[in-house]
């Protein structure tokens, strides 16, 4: 069987997770490459500052690592690509340094970032992603694997900066008859930064007096993102209005809005049959109750009139003697 590389990559668009502060160390891996950090803004006025990442050997063996810059994308569902065509890339301003370097279990690396900015550069932000990899193992037979970390670097140019977030559509059931219900959110970036919706400031809808939290995300320049988020607890009858707004630091807002009526006919329609029920077992009892008087009116108004009830057939046999 010949021999095929497939390259996995993690690039860290969002902040990383943190692990609980009493959580047991994890057993230690043949292979763990950390970067750090694990992105880089880096602010127009800070461009020419030198920058380096510390790049970790946490495993058990000798890793050989090659660097490299990539264009990336983020599409309206989050996934990520590599493409050469993509807008506001800074691939060819940044440069890293060594290019290849071997790392001895536990040792560590720096490596150096390098930017020059054209002077005909749009202004706004730009990125790239710089990639770490190491090559897969010697004498592999059949499918190995290639293995790859990656940090963005977001790099502002000087000019028109502008951090500017709408949302454009809130999508929400509009008939439910119980929850938890799915919330979806689109979210465009109408500026000339990146916006992080993490931790604090994650995005938020507010619903039934209550917000429901979307996930982490990042939203490119002139990017457009769909998150959803679950609303586990909603009412038991509502009609709820699903409101999320995003606020800027020029102090203006936007918001999008969503209506959902919950209705639980899974339990009304048992409760409808239930007291249709009760209401025909009281027409019986009533119908029981007056049944007796209502025959004694009946000939009461008979005997009115001149008309007799027929008299029982030993009356009759009596008379005839």
């Amino acid at each position: 069987m010949p021999h095929i590389s497939v390259a996995v990559l993690a690039v860290l668009l969002a902040l990383p997770p943190t692990a609980p502060a009493n959580a047991a160390p994890p057993e230690q891996a043949d292979f763990s490459l950390t970067v750090s950090p694990s992105r880089m803004v880096v602010p127009a006025d800070e461009i020419g500052q030198p920058r380096q990442f510390t790049v970790t050997n946490r495993g058990q063996s000798a890793i050989d690592v090659s660097t490299r810059t990539a264009s990336f994308t983020v599409d309206s569902t989050g996934e990520l690509t590599f493409r050469s065509d993509v807008a506001h890339t800074a691939i060819d301003w940044v440069t890293v340094g060594p290019e290849r370097f071997r790392l001895a279990p536990g040792a560590a690396k720096l490596v150096d970032l390098r930017i020059v900015v054209p002077a005909s550069a749009e202004p706004g932000e730009h990125q790239v992603a710089v990639i770490f990899s190491t090559p897969p193992p010697a004498g592999a037979r059949g499918l190995s694997v290639r293995r790859s970390v990656g940090a963005p670097v977001y790099v502002t140019v000087p000019g028109n900066a502008v951090e500017a977030v709408q949302v454009a559509e809130v999508d929400a059931p509009t008939f439910a008859l119980r929850g938890p219900l799915a919330l979806t959110a689109t979210v465009r970036n109408v500026g000339t930064l990146h916006r992080d919706f993490v931790a604090a400031d994650r995005l938020r809808a507010r619903v039934a007096g209550k917000d429901v939290t979307f996930p982490d995300f990042t939203l490119l320049r002139d990017g457009s993102r769909q998150v959803s988020a679950r609303w586990d607890d909603p009412p038991l009858l509502c009609v709820c209005r699903v409101t999320v707004a995003v606020s800027n630091p020029d102090g203006r807002s936007g918001s999008a809005q969503a209506t959902v009526v919950i209705l639980p006919l899974h339990l009304i329609g048992p409760a409808v049959g239930g007291l249709v029920l009760l209401l025909l077992l009281g027409w019986m009892r009533r119908r029981r109750r007056v049944g007796p008087a209502a025959e004694t009116a009946v000939e009461s108004r008979l005997a009115a009139d001149g008309e007799y009830p027929a008299l029982p057939a030993t009356v009759l046999d009596r008379q005839s003697r």
